[in-house]
């Protein structure tokens, strides 16, 4: 047994609250070389299951409080040493998971066969439920899964889940300039709308824009908390946006708002848009005619148009349908003021439209009569690119019909096009 150094004073266990590294005389070495000798303290020969320790430690510590307490007068003194003993027991577990923590990273680093580049390219392949379930998996996963590299797509679409503004400022944060596309709120509509609020698209503002600078995508459903200033606000600093879809948003004068943002964007290239209206509320505000044109000479890669539940005049639609070139997919579902007259100046036009799929569902205004000339114009060879046509109605009012007649016609002529009209038994021809 060591011998005690009779120049150094014992510390009293009367005293629990005393400080050894406020003694001048603390040697840091004889601290830590007391630590190691307890932990290298061997089991007992006839205790393999290590009761004897226990047994030391219930005995050991009942002679300290007593003699702690016999020696000051004071029972309180029990309760520090008990609070003393008790951190010491936790720091010694924390220490003790920190590094079974690194032991059991160091292994997987040794065992993983990718190395961590590619790792990260994995990643970020992945969805972002998945990348977060990898994260949760060790040490390791959680550093890769923390490259920007990882949240280049962040997809945070849900139904009935609650995932809050923090998690998702914190992944645009993580992800950085490598940000490219962003899906953010509840797909299915419903008044109570998402968690999210404008703080989200905040995120993507902050220090000029940087976070959104290279962002191609951004999907943004049911954001009932979300203001139509602070998502122009945002569409300002995405120069680079290529698809916007922005579905039950209930802002009254969100299209025309948006589509001004757009148009002010010097080197703007989208090439899908989809705005929805709110389909609990009445149909929106349209949009003036010379933000129209506005946005048809801002826009002329446009492939993919789709306005739904918007006040649009049939010379809003026409000047919308004729003005993209590329033009290939076109939805104006719940259009209450449109006739269908903007069909035959589309055909009119001297270059013939490059149109695939037209969807005019829920448009009480349709004219039957302008409906026969564009079905008309389809059997002489018109139209040549149209594939889908959906002229279906759920909203109750008139509904557009086709004579049995036209629909055999064009299976016969055109038999490549898919016409979705009022019932079954009409179009039943033209089922594959």
């Amino acid at each position: 047994m060591d011998t005690p150094n009779p120049k150094r004073p014992r510390h009293d266990v009367s005293s629990p609250s005393q400080n050894p590294d406020s003694d001048p005389d603390f040697n840091q070495s004889d601290f830590d070389s007391t630590i190691s000798s307890f932990l290298l303290l061997p089991d007992s020969p006839d205790s393999p299951d290590s009761t004897s320790i226990g047994s030391s430690f219930d005995r050991v510590l009942g002679q300290v409080l007593v003699s702690a307490s016999e020696a000051s007068g004071d029972d309180s003194v029990q309760d520090r040493l008990i609070d003393r003993a008790g951190n010491l027991a936790f720091l010694l577990l924390e220490s003790t998971k920190r590094f079974s923590r690194m032991r059991a990273s160091l292994y997987n680093y040794n065992s993983w066969p990718l190395p961590q580049d590619l790792t990260i390219n994995v990643f970020s392949m992945l969805d972002t439920k998945s990348l977060m379930q990898a994260s949760a998996c060790c040490t390791m996963f959680r550093k890769c899964s923390k490259d920007p590299l990882c949240y280049s797509h962040i997809d945070l679409k849900m139904v009935g889940k609650r995932i809050y503004d923090g998690i998702v400022c914190s992944m645009i944060h993580k992800a950085g300039k490598e940000l490219r596309s962003l899906k953010l709120g509840r797909v299915i509509s419903s008044r109570k709308g998402s968690t999210f609020t404008r703080s989200c698209l905040a995120s993507v503002i902050l220090n000029h824009g940087f976070n959104g600078g290279l962002l191609r995508s951004l999907q943004l459903y049911n954001l009932v908390s979300t203001g139509t200033k602070s998502l122009c606000d945002m569409l300002s600093v995405c120069p680079n946006l290529t698809e916007l879809k922005i579905a039950n948003f209930d802002r009254r004068q969100i299209l025309e708002q948006i589509l001004k943002t757009l148009t002010r964007n010097p080197r703007l290239i989208i090439e899908r848009l989809l705005i929805q209206n709110n389909i609990d509320f009445l149909p929106a505000s349209g949009i003036s005619c010379s933000t129209v044109e506005a946005f048809v000479t801002s826009c002329p890669s446009l492939t993919w148009l789709t306005l739904v539940g918007f006040k649009l005049k049939e010379v809003t639609v026409r000047k919308l349908a004729e003005g993209f070139p590329k033009l290939t997919h076109m939805n104006l579902s719940r259009t209450p003021e449109i006739s269908g007259r903007f069909l035959r100046d589309l055909r009119n036009r001297c270059r013939e439209p490059p149109l695939k799929t037209l969807i005019l569902r829920d448009c009480p205004s349709l004219d039957e009569r302008e409906i026969g000339h564009f079905l008309d114009a389809l059997l002489n060879g018109h139209f040549k690119f149209i594939r889908h046509i959906d002229l279906t109605s759920h909203v109750g009012g008139e509904e557009v019909t086709i004579s049995k007649d036209i629909m055999k016609k064009l299976k016969e002529e055109r038999s490549a096009v898919n016409i979705i009209a009022k019932t079954v038994f009409i179009i039943s021809g033209l089922d594959k």
